[in-house]
Order: C-alpha cells, then structure tokens, then sequence
C-alpha cells in the first residue's frame, strides 16, 4: 500500500470511529469526549485498521468480549451479523456465516475455518478457547481460501491472544461465581526478561452445573465439570527490526451429558404414511414448530465430551528496508470422546429391539477421537511505503485426523451391560496439502485501489484404515479481486468477488470399488459490494455489505443404490443471497448504542435431492412406506439448518464518578434475536426463533477494579439450541422412513458477579 493512500485512509475522524463500527466504547472511554482507540486488525495478514479493510469483518475486543459475556462460539453469534452456531455438546461443531451451513453435518472439515493466531485448529470438536488470553476474535465474511487456504469456504473466525509487553511487569486476575455452582478464575501475568524479552504466563478453570433438570437423576445438565486453559507466550525483540514469538497452550474438556429430549413417533403429523413397529400405521415426519423441552430424562451413563487440544506454534517476523519476512510452524494435537443417551426415556432398556437380546436404549459417539496437525508458513510482504503492495509466500499442511460415528444398543434389561455396536464408521485419513500464495496492491489513483489475491493448493488425502491405502488428489486456484473507493475521509465503498473450495473425502462405511466410496470438491462463488461510513463528526459508524454466493457441488448425504446405508456425494446447487448492517452512534457522550442486522435469503436450486428426506419420502432402499407423501426434491426452500434474519441491539450507559466517588457505574443490555430454522430442506419443521436478553451492571475504579453484575437470559426463555432429525430405529426405520426428532434445550436464566483486577 502506498504512502499517499496511507495518509489519506489514516486521517483522524476516520480512526476515531474505527472502535465504534465494530464495538460499544469501553466506560472509560466514553467520558473522554469519543477519544476511541482505533483497532487494528490482521484479516489479510497484515496490520490494517478496520475500516480499511475491504471486507465484511466483525471484530470484539477485550473489553467487550468480557462485558457482552462472549466465551464460546455460540455467544459470538449471538452479536456477529450473518454468524450462526450449531453444535452436540462441544461436537461436531458447526459455525455458518451467510446461510453456507454444514449439509454434511459429520464431516470433519468445516465451512468457517477457527484460527489461534493464524493457526489453523482441525478438529471439530476442539474449537473453545473461552478461557483463554484474547485480544480480540475477528470474523472476516467470506470466502478467505486465497490467504487462509483450506476450510475457509465461508469465512474465518481469528482469535488474536494477547501480545506479552516489553519492560513492564503486570498482570490480571479474574473470577465467576454464578448460579448453577458456575465459578471460574483465570490469571494471567506479564514478566519482563531485560528489555527485550517478556513471559506471558496464563491460566484457568471453569465449572458449570448446567441449567436442564434430568428429571433421571435429579441433576442438572448442560454444564461442564472442566474447562481449563493454561499456557505461557513468549515475545523478543532480539534487534531492532526482529520480533519473535513462542507460544504454547492446553485447552482440557470435561463437558456433562448433553441435554437433549426426543419426539416419540405418536407425535408426526406429517410426511409419508408407513407401518412402523408391531404394525403400527406411522407418519414419517412432524410438520410445525417444535416443543421447546424444558426437562430431560437421560441416562446417567452417558458421558459428554472429554479431551484436550495442544497447540503450539513459533513465529518469527523481520523487517528489511523493503519487505518483512514472516515465518511461522505450528503443531495442534487433539483427542476427545462422547457418548450419549438417544433413547432418551426410562423404560427404553426394558423394550426390545428388533436385533435379538438388544433394547432400544441407545447411545451414540459422534467424537474425534484424534487429531493432529502441523503447519509451516513463509511469506514476504512489502513495505508500507512501497509504490505497489505485494505479498508471496508458501504454505505446507500435514494432518492425522480419525474420525468416529457410532451407534450402540444396550443388552434388554441390562442398564450397566457392554454396549453392543449396531453401526460403526471411522475415517482414518492423512492429509498433505501444500501451497503458493501471494497478492498485489495497486493504487489506481490517490482514492481507488485494485487487489489481487491467489493461491494454488495441491492436496492429497489418504484414507489409512481401508485395505489399499486409497489416495484422493486435488489441485486447485482459490483467487480473490477487490476494489476499493475511497470517496473521502469518512467513506469507503468496495467490491470484491472470490471463490471458496472444500476438497472431498472418502465414505469408509461404503465398500471399497463402488462409486460412493469417494466425494469431491465443493466450490463457491461469493460477491460482495460494501461501504464503511463515518458519520455526524465521529458520533456514528455505519458499515453495510451485501452478498451473492453461487454455491456448486454440495457434499450431502444421498442414499447408497442397493444398501441401507447413505454416504455423502456432490450433488445439486445452492445460492444465498443477503445484506447485513452494523452501525454504532454515541447518543451522548455517556451513552452508546450499536445495532446489527442481517437479512439473507440462502435456497437450494432446482432439482435439489434432500438426503436426510430420501426414506421419510419413500425414495430409499426396501421402502415399507405405504403412501409417500412428500418429494425429497427441495428445490427453491430454504437451506436447513439456517436462519434468514438476525438482530441484535445494545446499549451502555455510564456515570461517572457516582456518588462522587472514584468509581464509574456502567450500565448495559443487550438483546438478540435469530428467526426459526428449518430442520431439514423439506421446510416442515423449525427448532423456533431465539430471543436473548442480558443485562450488566459494573463498577470500575481508577486502580483498574471492575465488580460487575450480571443476568443472562433475563426474561428466562425457553429455546432450542438445535434440533436434529435422525431415523427412528425403534420403529423400523430406515425401511420406515419414520424420523425422530433430537431437541437440544438451551440455557435458562443463570446470575452472577465478576470481579477483574488488572495490575
């Protein structure tokens, strides 16, 4: 980026309201007459302020990613426009942004890639990082395969840790205690070694009872017994121009049981008429929305998910008079287990199955049981006074990944007997990918400005646990073009276009030579036009984007010509379309509001064949459906398992100094809302709109204490967290086309106090 456009993009109003487009102003702060900290963000892998950045991003940071409560991907969507969550228990985790959900809900890649730093973390079910020492989270929107490379098919999700700081000695320590027996504390403390040397020690444990009574065992589910972080990140500056940085970190799971209810098939109302079990005449499906469970009734041998991620990663920058060099090697290695109770009522290990000497108590074990990879990146980007912007670089990914999904019945009257395996499915796969990357920057004039992003991959994968060693190989360009606008000080206008890529896999349960073993590559198309405003001296922030995703060869589960078992293939099309607006204005100088809204519309296409509706429909193997009554053909409905509209509000207001003491009192709420989603592409089912209220009131003093007290959810609404349609076994499903519904409540109103000191 050139030095005249530095200038012009860097002027003070501009900077002023970067803090404000993307997060309330901390209290301290909006006593200061709107003298807001400009934040820096590192989407495109360099150091821009946000509103320079031609891209959809949402970024929190510390401060309001402690005083919005978000600890986990799901409260980041709560407030991140066009950002929404699934998840079972920490498993399969599933972040969407713009309607591009996981139609293959098992897969062990993602469509939103999760970054520490910049390091990629592989397994799905070890995500969380609510305890640790961040900076800020960024959610870039998008396609970012040009820069990030694989699983950024949608977007990114960055979390940046804390810097440690030269010279200075300091620290913080903090604690929870709630409602629930929630506590947790976390600590952490800088160390300087010299002048050119620090040590950034941190830590903490979180325990939860959960907020779902198991009407079973008399507890509470939905919590966690453990969720600890601890680590240490270690920054030197050994010369003038090099910076180098080590850092290690533990994230330790011990999540209780999910919470979950099950419909009985007395309560389908809809679909196909079928015989279900003893000859019963069944309706495939329920049509409406379903119940919001505020009880469950679970086994308590069931366990929820347990494990641990290591992460560790080096990283050396060096600044030449033309360019810096930027180095960085990293190695994650994960592993976790689950187990849970599908039946889901008392009596289900005194019901027989139809498999002789077997009940219908069921359990089910949707873990990664390991993952592993390592990175090497080495890229080299000009200075900022460079006529031309340029980055080149290279990139190699190797990874171990086994992943497991299981389904277990227990012996008929045996409560604590062995499991016995009724379906059984691991992918043991090594990937190796290896890539070139680079961008140019080129000022057309002193206000617009060209960029190109490319990146070649090629990428094999090798199934490890079939008989020959199968191998997949995929090579392919993943290119990004922008253009930005910069009108004047106050207004950016940008357009961009850039394409996402998913590579395939292999379907294990499948038998080796038939079509269905393998699967390809998705792609997608995704063009955005935004603007970034300033408005009324500083007072206001607007930033506006809207989207067209050409989404192609979706990875989806179809069934298997002559076997009961599906497996995912590429099949069909996809398009979402979407505006999303975020905008921030102080009031008054103590008050500050920010709202965000997205409204996306994302479709199947024509001739779209639902998987998960293929047998509810009468279209699977050995039917027994007597009168289909529905079409597994969704084209033009609504992709599931997404939302098409979200809002959310917030408002802080502080006093300073009250009661003429050294103290300022905020006080904040917040409120979401996130419309229905539909369970499958057969549109007949939603899990029902989530509406969220909390509230905060804090007290921080001029020696850096902060007491704050806090209610989420304060209205105590019941919601689903999700909603998942699986076969209804018990009653001869797949041949049935019978479906069960799994209903995953979410929290009830929980309360607490937080206590921050900072030294």
């Amino acid at each position: 980026m050139s030095t005249k456009q530095n200038n012009l993009r860097a002027r003070t109003p501009l900077l002023a309201a970067i803090a404000i487009s993307t997060s309330l102003i901390a209290p301290e702060a909006i006593a200061q007459q709107f003298a807001i900290e400009e934040i820096t963000v590192t989407a495109r892998k360099r150091s821009e302020s946000l509103l320079e950045v031609p891209l959809a991003i949402t970024a929190f940071t510390e401060t309001e990613l402690e005083r919005q409560g978000i600890n986990a991907l799901e409260d980041l969507a709560q407030w991140t426009p066009s950002l929404q969550f699934q998840d079972v228990n920490g498993a399969f985790q599933n972040p969407a942004i713009r309607g591009l959900t996981q139609t293959d809900q098992s897969s062990p890649q993602g469509n939103v890639g999760v970054f520490i730093d910049g390091v990629y973390l592989n397994n799905r079910s070890g995500l969380e990082f609510g305890l640790l020492d961040l900076q800020r989270i960024e959610v870039v929107k998008g396609p970012q395969s040009a820069l990030y490379g694989r699983n950024t098919f949608g977007g990114a999700i960055n979390y940046v840790t804390k810097k440690p700081t030269l010279g200075e000695f300091g620290g913080r320590i903090e604690g929870t205690v709630g409602t629930r027996d929630r506590h947790s504390f976390a600590s952490n403390v800088n160390i300087p070694i010299g002048d050119a040397v620090s040590v950034q020690l941190f830590g903490g444990f979180s325990e939860f009872d959960g907020t779902i009574p198991n009407v079973r065992s008399g507890e509470f589910l939905g919590g966690w017994t453990k969720r600890d972080v601890f680590g240490a990140k270690i920054y030197a500056e050994p010369t003038e121009n090099t910076r180098i940085t080590l850092f290690a970190a533990r994230n330790e799971v011990d999540n209780e049981t999910p919470a979950l209810a099950l419909s009985q098939a007395a309560s389908n109302n809809c679909g196909s008429k079928t015989v279900g079990r003893g000859g019963a005449q069944r309706l495939t499906l329920f049509c409406g929305e379903h119940t919001r469970a505020t009880e469950v009734n679970l086994s308590q041998g069931a366990q929820g998910l347990i494990g641990a991620t290591d992460l560790y990663y080096a990283k050396l920058e060096h600044d030449f008079d033309f360019a810096t060099l930027t180095a960085l090697a990293s190695h994650t290695d994960s592993g976790f287990t689950l187990q849970v109770d599908t039946a889901a009522f008392p009596f289900a290990i005194n019901i027989p199955f139809f498999i002789p000497g077997l009940s219908v108590q069921s359990l089910i074990d949707a873990s990664t049981p390991k993952g592993d990879a390592e990175s090497y990146e080495v890229r080299l980007a000009s200075s900022e006074d460079s006529a031309i912007g340029w980055t080149i670089g290279g990139f190699h990914y190797n990874s171990f990944d086994i992943d497991t999904l299981g389904v277990y019945f227990l012996p008929l009257g045996q409560p604590n007997g062995k499991a016995v395996p009724f379906f059984e499915r691991q992918r043991v796969v090594r990937t190796k990918a290896t890539s070139i990357f680079g961008s140019v920057d080129y000022d057309i004039s002193d206000q617009l400005t060209a960029s190109v992003e490319l990146r070649y991959t090629d990428e094999k994968l090798t199934l490890i646990n079939s008989k020959s060693g199968e191998e997949q190989g995929f090579d392919f360009f993943a290119p990004r073009f922008t253009i930005d606008y910069q009108a004047s000080d106050d207004q950016l206008f940008y357009a961009n276009a850039g394409r996402g890529v998913k590579t395939g896999g292999f379907n294990s349960n499948v038998a080796e030579g038939l079509a269905e073993r393998t699967f390809g590559e998705e792609t997608n198309w995704t063009f955005e036009v935004g603007s970034k405003s300033t408005l009324f001296d500083g007072r206001m922030v607007a930033t506006v984007s809207a989207w067209y995703v050409d989404w192609k060869d979706l990875q989806v589960q179809t069934a298997v010509a002559n076997s009961p078992v599906s497996a995912v293939q590429n099949f069909g099309k996809a398009r979402s379309i979407g505006i999303e607006v975020d905008t921030s204005v102080n009031i008054t100088e103590d008050f500050v509001v920010r709202a965000a809204v997205a409204v996306m519309d994302p479709k199947y296409m024509s001739g779209f064949i639902e998987g998960e509706a293929t047998a509810a429909c009468g279209a699977f193997v050995n039917t027994i459906i007597t009168t289909p009554g529905c079409s597994a053909d969704v084209g033009g409905n609504t992709i599931s398992r997404t939302s098409d509209f979200q809002a959310s509000i917030s408002g802080t207001y502080t006093v300073p100094e009250i009661f003429q003491t050294a103290y300022d009192m905020y006080i904040r709420g917040d409120f979401s809302h996130e419309a229905a989603k539909f369970d499958t592409g057969l549109n007949f089912a939603s899990q029902g709109a989530i509406n969220l209220a909390n509230a905060r009131i804090g007290f921080v003093n001029e020696n850096n204490l902060e007491i704050a007290f806090w209610v989420d959810n304060v209205f105590d609404k019941s919601w689903n967290r999700r909603v998942t349609s699986v076969p209804y076994t018990a009653e001869g499903a797949p041949n049935s086309g019978v479906v069960q519904y799994r209903v995953y409540p979410g929290d009830t109103r929980t309360v607490g106090i937080d206590i921050r000191l900072n030294f």
